[in-house]
């Protein structure tokens, strides 16, 4: 388990809030844009987490 595994997923966290922003905001292409980008570090933080 990485120290840093907790720091990554939370950070994809926000950005999935950023996202949901956005998304609430009709800028539909940044946020499909931070969507992807937020759920691949919170997917990258559970891997390192489970690694």
């Amino acid at each position: 388990m990485s120290d840093f595994a907790f720091l990554v997923a939370l950070l994809g966290g926000v950005v999935l809030l950023g996202a949901w922003r956005e998304y609430a905001n009709d800028n539909q292409r940044d946020a499909k844009l931070l969507a992807a980008f937020g759920a691949a570090g919170t997917l990258a933080g559970a891997a390192m987490w489970l690694a």
